[in-house]
C-alpha cells in the first residue's frame, strides 16, 4: 500500500501461514499505530498467542499499553520481542527493566543479540 510506504507503518493487517513438524502456524501482521489500532483489537480476538514486537530505541509506548491490557482481558500468552537492537539509543538493558516496570514482564532474555565496540554483532 502507498501509505504504508509513505508513513513506514503497516495499516492494515496481513496474513502469513506455514506448517512445521506437522503443525499449521498462522501468523497476523498487525498494525501498532494508534491510528490503525481496530484493526489490531480485531484480530486479538481470534489468535492463540501473540509475539509482541517492542522497538528497542522507543520502547514501551501508548498503544504498547493499551494492546498489553487487551492480552492481559482476554489471558493471551505473550513473547516479548525486541526490535531493531542494531540502532543506535536506548540501553536494550534498560528497556527489559522498563517492560518489567511497566507492563510486569519480569523474564530475562533468551537470546539477545548484541554489538561489541568493534560493531561486530553477536548473540547472547
Amino acid at each position: 500500500m502507498e501509505i504504508e510506504k509513505q508513513r513506514g507503518i503497516s495499516v492494515a493487517t496481513s496474513v502469513m501461514g506455514f506448517d512445521y513438524n506437522g503443525y499449521k502456524s498462522i501468523f497476523f501482521d498487525t498494525p501498532g499505530h494508534k491510528d490503525f489500532a481496530e484493526d489490531t483489537y480485531r484480530t486479538l480476538t481470534a489468535v492463540d498467542s501473540v509475539i509482541l514486537v517492542i522497538d528497542c530505541v522507543k520502547g514501551v509506548e501508548e498503544q504498547t499499553r493499551k494492546i498489553d491490557e487487551r492480552l492481559r482481558m482476554r489471558n493471551t500468552p505473550v513473547i516479548v520481542f525486541i526490535n531493531k537492537l542494531d540502532r543506535e539509543g536506548r540501553d536494550p538493558f534498560a528497556l527489559l527493566d522498563e517492560l518489567e516496570r511497566e507492563l510486569g514482564y519480569p523474564y530475562p532474555p533468551s537470546h539477545m543479540a548484541y554489538r561489541n565496540r568493534c560493531s561486530v554483532p553477536g548473540r547472547v
